[in-house]
């Protein structure tokens, strides 16, 4: 597991790579949010997990999901993952709990939808 994590102005883009469970997805966010704390104009984040494996099954999304609401409300987070890598499960728990969040399968529409 190695993750890369940069700020630009209003946003924080992480680079993720090899295996990651649920508990490292849970360190991830607290670092967002430790970022953000840090630089309160941070409000948007792109992270790029195409070259991250990411092992969490059902009750783990809902987990992490729920556990991005809570930690990161208020940003916008857009999620680079191959199809199949990650379920509408995460995204819909987070997004059900007020964190406003997408999956993307490619760069050009995560950085769109983030500028919107």
């Amino acid at each position: 597991m190695e993750t890369d994590l940069t700020e630009t102005g209003d946003k924080l883009e992480l680079s993720c790579i090899g295996k990651y469970n649920q508990a490292d997805l849970l360190r991830l966010i607290d670092q967002i949010s430790e970022a953000r704390s840090r630089n309160p104009e941070v409000r948007k984040c792109l992270m790029d997990a195409l070259s991250a494996e990411i092992q969490l099954g059902g009750i783990g999304e809902f987990f992490v999901g729920e556990y991005a609401a809570k930690r990161l409300g208020g940003m916008k987070i857009a999620v680079l993952a191959l199809p199949g890598q990650i379920s509408n499960l995460l995204e819909n728990t987070a997004y059900n709990r007020g964190l406003k969040i997408r999956m993307s399968t490619t760069r050009e529409d995560a950085e769109a939808w983030l500028a919107e």
